[in-house]
């Protein structure tokens, strides 16, 4: 068993309290996290897994002028005398600014002046900090100010990165190719105050087909709602993508199906039934089958691997067999994969994802849910470098990515919401919610935006003043209030996209 410990003086005890230490985990080369048991007396976090090998401790803290962000170490040793967490986290950032910068500038990336002031001072502070490493209080001082400052240098640099590469993807495209679009539940994909600016701001739009709205009864369909988002999308124009047909999240299934939780035969025959009759009743009007979403994570029904693997492939053979000239796609959830570290037998999102591609089902590329800034079920706030390493890593797979976003735009409960989570808690660094949802969510956008594997992005939620699936995710917030989100993409849209 390979434990790793990690000291916490008694000046870094409050940063460490309010950082989501109980999220953290270890990986190794590969990147996948292994499942972990993490403990925090106040002044030692100890990570203990069942293999005993050297990995990168990564851990989600509160960075004074960053916000929430993942950081993490080199790789470590488990060793029985403990690491200097702090010094540790600020190598790391170190580590990331200074090496990344290099190989990108080799490429032919301008850096900046700003990133350069702040990668000097930066290290500056980290060597500060690793010179004092026998007074553990003061080195963690220095420590945090140098991961302070050298997270707002990988900032900076992830935003070069992406507008520089942005632009040198103009020069060569009049209008990217990029769907984008915001998903709606049916029945109102918009009020007619704001009709025109959702057309303003997209040119897709993603109609969500609840299983649990459409079939509230096991055997009586009704699909009225979802034809009327669907018309009303066809007359402004809009592509629309289908689905998910299946969201296998708690809240997102019919009641009824949990009666067959013991019978999984009956369970697969219903999913497929599902499937063929939405494909059936409204193949050519959807340009886009996003065939399901959620398989990946653990859920509410208790499904093992081979289970899930025929889940899966049965309801992509049923979308492709009923409509076989629509693209179909396949989404899955937290990329990252950071629920691994918390679920032994959970399955790994990119190694699911690589045997679904090789199984000659004619799969037209990944979908990816990304929600960011929330307490529980979802992805771990990452830099916009991070981000992009993430969808590398899934471009080696060969197939084109639809990549969905949700970040909350304000706090506190949310009547509305049909999957409610509750939102992150605000950093000192911080400015209202719905500015924070802009600042989060813009570097992430123009990353995608940068990426030519990505193909379409989603925002998943359009108005919280009607029905939606996320806490706050809208881009109208409760009171029918446009928030500066929405400004952003209506400027991206008309700058960039066709």
């Amino acid at each position: 068993m390979g434990q790793f410990f990690f000291d916490v003086p008694e000046t870094a005890q409050d940063f460490i309290s309010r950082s989501l230490w109980k999220d953290a985990y270890i990986c190794g080369i590969e990147g996948v996290p292994w499942q972990s048991r993490n403990e925090f007396d106040g002044s030692r976090l100890t990570i203990t897994r069942g293999i005993e090998s050297s990995g990168k401790l990564f851990l989600t803290c509160p960075v004074e002028g960053v916000g929430y962000c993942t950081l993490n170490t080199c790789s470590l040793r488990p060793l029985e005398e403990a690491h200097l967490l702090l010094l540790e986290l600020a190598r790391g950032s170190c580590y990331r600014a200074r090496i990344q910068s290099d190989a990108w500038e080799r490429a032919g990336l301008t850096l900046t002046s700003t990133f350069l002031e702040l990668m000097a001072e930066g290290t500056q502070r980290f060597l500060d900090a690793a010179q004092r490493r026998g007074d553990p209080g003061v080195a963690s001082e220095y420590a945090i100010e140098a991961i302070s400052i050298l997270e707002q240098a990988n900032a900076e640099l992830g935003d070069s990165y992406a507008i520089q590469s942005v632009s040198f993807r103009k020069q060569r495209e009049n209008q990217l190719g990029t769907l984008l679009a915001a998903a709606v539940v049916p029945p109102s994909p918009t009020e007619p105050d704001h009709e025109e600016a959702f057309c303003a701001a997209f040119n897709s739009a993603a109609v969500r087909l609840s299983w649990a709205d459409i079939e509230t009864d096991s055997g009586r369909f009704d699909y009225d709602a979802a034809e009327q988002s669907i018309r009303w999308c066809a007359s402004k124009g809009l592509r629309v993508i289908g689905g998910p047909l299946l969201d296998f999240r708690e809240r997102l299934m019919p009641h009824w199906l949990y009666l067959l939780e013991d019978d999984f035969e009956s369970l697969l025959q219903s999913v497929c039934n599902f499937a063929e009759r939405t494909v059936l009743k409204l193949r050519g009007s959807v340009q886009l089958w996003n065939c399901a979403s959620g398989l990946n994570t653990p859920g509410p029904l208790k499904l093992d691997d081979e289970q899930i693997m025929r889940l899966a492939v049965g309801i992509l053979q049923t979308v492709r067999r009923n409509d076989p000239n629509t693209p179909a796609i396949m989404m899955f959830d937290q990329p990252f994969g950071e629920y691994l570290a918390k679920h032994r037998d959970a399955i790994s999102p990119l190694h699911f994802a690589d045997a679904i591609a090789r199984s000659g089902l004619g799969m037209a590329g990944f979908g990816l849910d990304v929600r960011v800034n929330y307490a529980s079920g979802a992805t771990l706030p990452r830099s916009a470098i991070d981000f992009g390493q993430m969808i590398d890593r899934w471009g080696t797979l060969g197939l084109p990515l639809l990549v969905q976003l949700s970040i909350p735009g304000d706090r506190g409960a949310d009547e509305k919401a049909i999957y409610p989570l509750e939102p992150l808690p605000e950093t000192s660094s911080e400015l209202d919610a719905s500015s924070d949802q802009l600042r989060i969510a813009s570097p992430l956008i123009r990353t995608l935006l940068a990426k030519h594997i990505v193909h379409g992005i989603v925002w998943d939620g359009w108005s919280d003043a009607l029905p939606h699936v996320l806490s706050h995710s809208g881009l109208i917030d409760a009171e029918n209030e446009p928030r500066p989100l929405l400004d952003y993409l209506t400027r991206v849209r008309r700058d960039f996209l066709a």
